[in-house]
């Protein structure tokens, strides 16, 4: 039997905002995102939800807006929430200037980036806390099931770097980052050992 992860990034945010932010603002937006649920017109595509329909288990982040689409995703199903699966939260650069929210977020990937292309980014609490996730999803599908896991987007690419390091291999990828997306792994499921014997 083969273990199945599938890794799905929430539906858009019901939270918007127009106009330039400061630090402060940008600070203050995070929380309102992520006190804010999905929109009421964010469905998810059918080839996902047909996942979640066959999913052993249905498996979301705490985070408001994780939680209902994990709902949206599966109505009427059981779904462990975890705060494990938080997002990991980018370093907001302290620039004394005001930029629209798009600015800040092409700031804030820029120098998660950077950080990764310099090897400096996989330490600190975060990085912990992924790989405590991906051992602990690893868990719930040991037995060879799949569990469908609403979480987010940058928390999701450190999850599937722990994945990868305890033998996981990505079998798919559907809609890189955006809302929605999934990425799918596999990792064989150990087969018992054969019977010695008569009638073996």
């Amino acid at each position: 039997m083969t273990a199945r992860l599938i890794l799905v990034r929430h539906g858009p945010s019901a939270h918007t905002h127009t106009g330039p932010l400061d630090y402060t603002g940008v600070q203050r937006w995070r929380d309102a995102y992520d006190a804010a649920g999905i929109r009421v017109d964010g469905q998810p595509p059918p080839s996902l939800a047909e996942l979640a329909a066959s999913a052993t288990h249905i498996v979301a982040s705490d985070l408001r807006r994780a939680v209902e689409s994990a709902e949206r995703l599966a109505p009427q199903r059981v779904i462990r929430v975890s705060p494990l699966l938080r997002e990991a939260p980018l370093a907001i650069p302290r620039w004394p200037t005001h930029l629209p929210l798009a600015g800040w977020d092409a700031l804030m990937h820029a120098g998660w980036m950077y950080r990764r292309l310099r090897g400096t980014d996989p330490s600190g609490p975060e990085w912990t806390r992924a790989q405590e996730a991906a051992q602990w999803l690893a868990s719930i599908v040991a037995d060879g099931t799949t569990a469908l896991v609403v979480t987010h987007g940058v928390f999701r690419h450190l999850v599937a770097t722990h994945l990868a390091r305890l033998g996981w291999t990505r079998s798919s990828r559907r809609g890189g980052y955006h809302h929605w997306s999934f990425w799918s792994y596999a990792v064989p499921r150990e087969s018992p050992a054969p019977t010695s014997g008569l009638g073996a």
